[in-house]
C-alpha cells in the first residue's frame, strides 16, 4: 500500500470514529436536561395562564359590552383600557372583533394583523393563546368579498391593503415564513 492509501483509510476512521460517538452522545438521554425541560414547560403553563387570566380581568366589560352588542360603548371602553395599557397586543385582537361586528372588514383584518405581529402566540396551534380558527374563519369570509370589491374598485388602495393583511395572515397561520 502506498501513503495514500493508508492516509484514506486513516481519515476514513477517524470519521467513522467522531459519527459513532456523535450518534451515541445524541441518542443518550440527560437527565439535567429533561428536568429543565419540565420546569420550564411548567413555567411557561403558568405563564399562559397568568396572561389569559389577566386579560379576562382586564377587558371583562369589553367583552360584556360586546355581548349585549352595545359596541359603541365597547369601543369606548377598549380605547381607555389600551390608553392604560398601551403595550397589550390583546386589545388589537378585541379591536379586532368589534369592527367585524360593525361590518368593517377590512379594519378587523388589520387589527388582527397588527395583533399577530405583536403575539406570535395567538397563531401557534401548540399554546392556549392560538386564535388561528377565529382568524381563519374572518380571511375566509373576507377574501371572497374583498375579492368582488377589488373588481369594483380595481384602485382603491384600501381594498389592496387589506388583501394584503389577508394574505400575510393566511401565510402566517399556515407556517410560512414574513
Amino acid at each position: 500500500m502506498d501513503l495514500i492509501h493508508k492516509l484514506t483509510i486513516a481519515g476514513l476512521i477517524i470519521l467513522t470514529t467522531v459519527t459513532a460517538a456523535m450518534l451515541i452522545q445524541h441518542q443518550m438521554p440527560s437527565g439535567r436536561l429533561a428536568g429543565d425541560s419540565a420546569e420550564q414547560k411548567n413555567t411557561l403553563r403558568k405563564s399562559y395562564k397568568l396572561i389569559i387570566e389577566n386579560n379576562a380581568a382586564t377587558y371583562s366589560e369589553v367583552i360584556t359590552l360586546s355581548r349585549q352588542k352595545k359596541i359603541p360603548r365597547a369601543m369606548e371602553k377598549l380605547q381607555e383600557i389600551t390608553a392604560a395599557h398601551p403595550g397589550n397586543p390583546m386589545s388589537s385582537v378585541y379591536l379586532a372583533q368589534l369592527q367585524y361586528q360593525q361590518g368593517n372588514i377590512a379594519a378587523a383584518i388589520h387589527s388582527y394583523r397588527l395583533a399577530v405581529d405583536s403575539e406570535p402566540d395567538y397563531i401557534d396551534k401548540k399554546t392556549p393563546l392560538f386564535l388561528g380558527n377565529e382568524i381563519m374563519e374572518l380571511i375566509t369570509e373576507a377574501r371572497g368579498k374583498l375579492k368582488r370589491e377589488k373588481k369594483l374598485k380595481p384602485n382603491d388602495t384600501t381594498i389592496s391593503l387589506a388583501l394584503e393583511d389577508v394574505y400575510y395572515l393566511q401565510r402566517r397561520i399556515a407556517g410560512g415564513c414574513e
